[in-house]
């Protein structure tokens, strides 16, 4: 089939009834890149299309282009100090257990050379054209990833470009077509942020090359390398005379179609990021790798190129669905639109909501392959040189949410990423933090990381000492197991990470000399970005609850050694849980009495800190043993309730962020509150997602922050689901809809995963109770949220 054709058939696809898109009759400009355009990627790359007709660009990233590590510097550690610091740790102990808070100034460390991810370019395709504007669409399909601009010229011919990133081809693609022959194109590779003297921009026989580093040295930064090359060679070109590293493609009578692929890579190496290779993280030089893969793609046919995209895509986009009503007609309506219309009054838009959760997902295909590094806090998609925050790893929340969509819908093995991020950038590092900063075996990292395994402190207490971010990374290398009950990645690669992360915990607990209860604390703590220095905030107390049920659970599984397990096992009933109820009602986040003034009503801080253990954690909630079985205790649901009031709906003055409303929507979905937790939904979007459907950090405005796209699909499947019972050895019960709003009447899903491995397709009434369900997997007993059985046994 001519591509033409294939393009008209995909095109007429796309604009079926039953599909989900994000489109607009708008060109998405620079300007506004980040709350304008669509994005698409295939894990290691990203692109986001924007630019008006004639004046196309893809601006692109590449996942392991970072600024810093030991690309600035040869002295680089990984913010770990030179020498051991843990000689103060009982004298910082003493002295919180004395006077309940205190300070860890001589643990602290440095920010120096951190870096942050940057943008690798555009890609700029140039051609003379007079639109009529009245005829212009770019939309981006969620079935199957692709990017679509379209448009008429003043004589009446149709311009098309599709724009996809290929996971199987391991390149992004242009294609450029139109139903009259294509006049004169002009193609480059740039970065109009950086200057010559780190970059080359370069032209040959159909293709155009940008390379450089991210500093001149010494040492010498980062390599990178972008090639667009021309699929197929019956085109000619010619490299401009006039724009240096410009190709020239010059229409030809007949032709009306041209594509491109994109291929990029960096010298970094995340496997060469331990003590054997001095930490470098240095691979080889990209060029080579760039060169091979745009030559063999650009051999294949457009509709090769496509099929193989689109064949993989929908294999991970299909694997789940959610299906709700489309009340008010959104489906014709462009998404800035239904974005800038929507309000937290009323009843939502079930069909803006199911697009935004269709997103969350296409999110995570796009930034997340067995090849690539883990999504950050923006994903993969990246326009600036210096980005908030460095575009880095926070692990307090962040990067956590970036997950909360993948094992229930299907896209577990996508995690892969995340497992080989944290073995191979935070074991090495994390390993001699522990011992440097804490005298400890196993490993430990804090709150921010790169991609150079920092995993030392930086400078600041409040946010920086953090170290029981592994211990709640390790929830979701324990939920994998439960979703894939794949033992021989378990044995090989989850449980030796637990164990790690275990083994420096069971090192580090303190008899409380505070209260002199009886129990085991972490002292020091901060809870995260919130109050002051002190011991058993409740954050890391239910944390290590869950870490140490998990070992328990897991560790006969794999044989590990009796003593290891019966240290754990001595070490959880003397372990203070993290549940204390504050003199007005809510759960504390501090140990620490009243009189202190620091658990107080009606402190609307971004952080659920003291909730953890509710969600995304079940050590509150639970009723498997060790748990404290809150999800059924109303004194816990209480207190969980009362807290969430006092916290306020997630637009404090400290932030207006998305991340916080969606973890609050979904606290609320588990105490099956549906008025509340659709409310929080509703809030999220109404308050912090621009017209392109991206979540943003302040309000509606930059920086884009990814983790509320991904937090959002996480809330609804807790308004969708709650599967919290382990059932080891025999039949447990899951919630089916605990917090289903009418206005989703008659929604449906199709291929949710349960725990052991099973999975349930399920729909509902008008009045969003579940009345029926069919089920793969056994021992699990399917519950709606009357109580009311409707599969299983």
């Amino acid at each position: 089939m001519p591509f033409f054709l294939y393009l008209a058939v995909l095109v007429a696809t796309l604009v079926h009834v039953d599909a989900k898109s994000l489109w607009s009759s708008t060109a998405a400009e620079y300007s506004d890149v980040i709350r304008e355009a669509y994005l698409v990627g295939n894990g290691r790359l990203g692109a986001m299309p924007f630019g008006g007709a004639g004046a196309e660009k893809v601006n692109l990233n590449v996942d392991s282009l970072w600024s810093g590590g030991p690309f600035e510097s040869d002295n680089y550690t990984g913010g770990n100090p030179s020498t051991e610091k843990h000689a103060y740790l009982p004298g910082i102990r003493e002295w919180i257990f004395q006077n309940g808070t205190g300070n860890l100034s001589q643990l602290l460390g440095s920010n120096s050379n951190y870096g942050s991810y940057q943008v690798l370019g555009n890609l700029t395709v140039s051609f003379d054209v007079t639109a009529n504007a009245a005829t212009y669409n770019r939309s981006l399909d969620l079935t199957t990833g692709v990017h679509i601009t379209s448009f008429d010229d003043d004589n009446g011919n149709t311009y098309t470009s599709t724009v996809y990133c290929s996971y199987p081809d391991q390149v992004c693609v242009y294609q450029l077509s139109s139903s009259a022959a294509l006049p004169d194109i002009s193609v480059s590779l740039e970065n109009q942020l950086v200057n010559s003297t780190v970059q080359n921009q370069s032209c040959g026989n159909g293709y155009v090359r940008l390379t450089g580093v991210t500093q001149v040295g010494p040492p010498l930064g980062m390599k990178y390398d972008a090639i667009a090359r021309v699929v197929g060679g019956s085109h000619s070109s010619y490299c401009s005379n006039i724009t240096i590293g410009s190709l020239i493609i010059p229409g030809v009578h007949g032709v009306r179609s041209i594509g491109f692929v994109i291929g990029a890579g960096t010298n970094y190496d995340r496997t060469k990021g331990d003590a054997a290779n001095g930490f470098s993280f240095k691979g080889d030089d990209p060029g080579s790798y760039v060169e091979k893969v745009t030559s063999t793609a650009a051999t294949k046919s457009a509709t090769d190129l496509s099929s193989a995209h689109v064949k993989d895509y929908q294999s991970l986009s299909g694997a789940f669905s959610l299906e709700l009503p489309d009340p008010n007609g959104s489906a014709g309506v462009e998404i800035s639109t239904l974005i800038d219309q929507y309000t937290s009054n009323g009843t939502g838009d079930p069909f803006l909501e199911s697009l935004l959760f269709d997103y969350s997902r296409h999110l995570f295909i796009s930034s997340s392959r067995d090849n690539s590094l883990p999504p950050n806090l923006q994903g993969r998609w990246n326009y600036q040189l210096s980005s908030a925050w460095s575009a880095d790893y926070h692990a307090n929340i962040n990067l956590q949410m970036n997950h909360w969509v993948a094992d229930q819908t299907g896209l577990g093995d996508l995690q892969v990423p995340l497992w080989r991020y944290m073995q191979d950038t935070w074991v090495p590092r994390g390993t001699e933090t522990a011992r440097l900063l804490y005298g400890a075996p196993g490993w430990v990292t804090h709150d921010e990381m790169n991609i150079f395994g920092h995993t030392g402190m930086k400078d600041t207490a409040q946010w920086a000492n953090y170290p029981v971010s592994a211990a709640w990374m390790m929830q979701h290398v324990s939920d994998h197991f439960a979703y894939s009950q794949n033992l021989t990645w378990l044995r090989t690669q989850g449980y030796p990470l637990i164990k790690g992360v275990a083994a420096f915990w069971l090192s580090q607990l303190q008899p409380d000399a505070h209260t002199h209860d009886g129990t085991l604390v972490v002292n020091p703590c901060n809870s995260p970005e919130h109050g002051p220095t002190t011991f058993a905030c409740a954050h890391y107390q239910q944390l290590l609850h869950q870490l140490f049920a998990t070992v328990l659970s897991l560790g006969p599984l794999v044989s590990d050694s009796a003593a290891f397990l019966a240290n754990v096992s001595a070490t959880l009933p003397q372990l203070d849980k993290g549940l204390h109820i504050s003199p007005w009602g809510g759960v504390q986040e501090w140990k620490l009495p009243a009189t202190q003034g620091y658990d107080v009503p009606n402190d609307t801080h971004r952080h659920l800190s003291s909730l953890w253990g509710w969600y995304p954690g079940r050590s509150l909630a639970s009723p498997s043993a060790p748990f404290l079985g809150g999800f059924a205790n109303a004194t816990v649901q209480r207190a969980v309730a009362t807290e969430l009031w006092s916290r306020g709906p997630g637009d404090g003055p400290d932030a207006n962020a998305g991340w916080e409303k969606v973890w609050r929507a979904a606290c609320w979905a588990r105490l099956n509150e549906t008025e509340r937790a659709y409310f929080e939904l509703r809030f999220t979007v109404e308050q912090n997602f621009a017209g392109n459907g991206l979540s943003m950090y302040s309000g509606k405005n930059p920086p884009f922050q990814i983790d509320a796209n991904f937090g959002l699909g996480g809330a609804m499947l807790a308004m969708l689901v709650v599967d919290i019972e382990e059932g080891m050895g025999g039949t447990r019960t899951v919630v089916l809809g605990p917090a289903i709003p009418s206005s989703w009447g008659g929604g449906r899903v199709s291929g949710l995963r349960v725990r052991g491995g099973g999975k349930v397709d399920f729909g509902w009434d008008q009045m969003g109770v579940v009345t029926w369900a069919t089920a793969e997997g056994k021992g699990v007993r399917f519950v709606n949220k009357q109580g009311k059985v409707v599969e299983g046994g």
